[in-house]
This record gives structure tokens, C-alpha cells and sequence, in this order.
């Protein structure tokens, strides 16, 4: 079974901002992970601009004890000064190469800069690193999540490491085409091509995931909002590929509006978690109504 080894949580100390480094903290505990917590202080000033590095990281590891579990976790803090956050964090975590990159977003006049899709490409992208946004506070682990799926690879990608985040509870995987009828399509390649993107067969997690799956028509960026809003999901999970952006074939030019707009937690990526053995495909699935 894949684990999480390194998990890096970009943090900008704000109100909220307790989402992600609880959630990142939960992570580390369930997987016995290393965790690292950064801060970019803002070279123009900023709530810490006048602290000296070493107090902006001792409020760092002061958050993190304070969170539950967080104790009971291997973590150290890092603060570094700098004006575009995107490229720090980018630089950082292309360093110390972590499994999985942790960020909040929870702030409207904020989003541009860190967390938009063109932003999020050039974190994620560059060296592959999947990225956990965080937007509801982590009462509880994952137990409902929705994949979205082109069927190629990253497809593959993306189910595992929504898999890999969840120790019981349903994954649904989402075809959308983009055609006017549903009658149009070969609802039997389809079929073929939903247990392709859940691998070989073999021994999957303890208590297991259940994974169903549902094809529908229209836009897929607006099928995709749609269902996660009516589906009471807790995490999307979609793929990404280097040097292509957050998945085109998904989401074409309505990448970033999806991610802005989506009311869960979102994974993007999952090549680089070291993942591709030891996990089990649901029973043939069906396709839903």
C-alpha cells in the first residue's frame, strides 16, 4: 500500500487558515508522515513583515501544537521572505520533494494569487506534486469523493490517490462527454474503459472504498459543479499532467473557474506519490442512471 512520506502545508497564517494545517496534521498522524509547515513573509511587509524569521516559525510550530494531534507528529517550520508566494512555495517544495503539498483557500481577494489554476499548474506541475486544497474544516477523514476521468492515465492517477486519502467510504467516478445525447455514445467501451481506469485486480486497503460510477453529457466543467454541489461530496479529486496544466481534456479553459467555485476540498494530481501497486478495483461497476 502507497503511503505519504513528506507532506508540505503552505500556509499563510490567517484566519482559517487552521483548515489546512489541521487537515495536513490529520494526514501526517494517519500516516506517520513528516510534516512541514511553510510561511512566505511578505517581502512588502505584511502581518509578520517586521518579525525576524525564527519568531514567524516559532508561530508556526505554536499552531501546529495547538492543533489536534499535532503533538503526537514529526514537523518543523520554516519561514522565508519573499514577494511572489507561488514561486517560493514552487521552489521549496521542487527541494525537499515532498509527497503531497497541503494549502487553504478561504480567501476571495487572495485567491490570485496562490491558488488559481495557472498558479496552481506551476506549483504542481513542475515537479509533479499533487496539491491538497483545503476549503471545510476536517471534522472527520474523507468518506466521499468524486473523481472526474478522461480515461487516460492521470485518470488511473487520480483514483488511486483519492483512494489512498480514504480508508472507508464511496468514490464516484465521472465520465462526462461532451456530446449532445447520451444515446450517442458506446456505453459498453465506456464501461470497459471505467475498469481500466481502476487497475489490475489485487488486494485493496483495509475496510476497503466502495467506487461506482456515472456517465453523463454536457459540459464538463458545469456537470462537475453541478454534481459536487447536489452530491454532498468532500473531496474532487482530479488529474493533472506535467507540463500540460490541470487536466484539459476535464476541464478545458474552465480549470481555474472550477477549482475557484467547487465548495470541497480538491486534489489535483497524483503523479510522484509514489503510488501504483497494492490497490484493488471495485466489482465491475455499472453505469449509473
Amino acid at each position: 500500500m502507497a503511503s505519504l512520506k513528506r507532506i508540505l502545508l503552505a500556509t499563510d497564517l490567517e484566519p482559517k487558515s487552521d483548515r489546512a494545517l489541521e487537515r495536513a496534521v490529520q494526514l501526517a498522524h494517519r500516516f506517520d508522515a513528516e510534516l512541514t509547515a511553510l510561511h512566505v513573509v511578505d517581502g512588502k511587509g505584511g502581518r509578520y513583515g517586521c518579525l525576524p524569521l525564527h519568531h514567524v516559525e516559532g508561530e508556526l510550530q505554536r499552531h501546529i501544537l495547538s492543533a489536534s494531534g499535532g503533538a503526537g507528529i514529526r514537523a518543523q517550520a520554516v519561514a522565508v521572505r519573499g514577494d511572489a508566494v507561488e514561486h517560493r512555495v514552487a521552489g521549496y517544495a521542487g527541494l525537499w520533494r515532498p509527497d503531497l503539498l497541503v494549502v487553504g483557500l478561504h480567501q476571495r481577494d487572495r485567491v490570485a494569487d496562490l491558488f488559481l489554476a495557472s498558479t496552481v499548474e506551476r506549483i504542481a506541475i513542475a515537479d509533479g506534486t499533487p496539491m491538497l486544497i483545503v476549503r471545510d474544516k476536517p471534522l472527520q477523514p474523507y468518506l466521499r469523493a468524486l473523481v472526474p476521468v478522461d480515461f487516460s492515465e492521470r485518470s488511473r492517477s487520480s483514483v488511486e490517490s483519492a483512494r489512498m486519502l480514504m480508508a472507508e467510504g464511496c468514490i464516484h467516478l465521472l465520465h462526462v462527454a461532451d456530446l449532445p445525447e447520451a444515446s450517442a455514445l458506446d456505453k459498453a467501451q465506456v464501461e470497459h474503459d471505467f475498469r481500466s481506469v481502476l487497475g489490475p485486480q489485487g488486494e485493496g486497503p483495509p475496510g476497503g472504498v466502495e467506487v461506482e460510477t456515472i456517465l453523463l453529457t454536457g459540459s464538463p466543467g458545469q456537470r462537475i459543479v453541478g454534481l459536487v454541489r447536489q452530491g454532498r461530496y468532500d473531496l474532487v479529486a482530479m488529474g493533472s499532467a506535467r507540463r500540460s496544466g490541470v487536466s484539459r481534456a476535464l476541464l478545458g479553459s474552465t480549470a481555474s473557474e472550477v477549482i475557484d467555485v467547487l465548495p470541497c476540498d480538491v486534489l489535483i494530481g497524483g503523479v510522484g506519490m509514489g503510488m501504483g501497486s497494492g490497490w484493488s478495483p471495485a466489482p465491475a461497476p455499472t453505469l449509473c442512471p
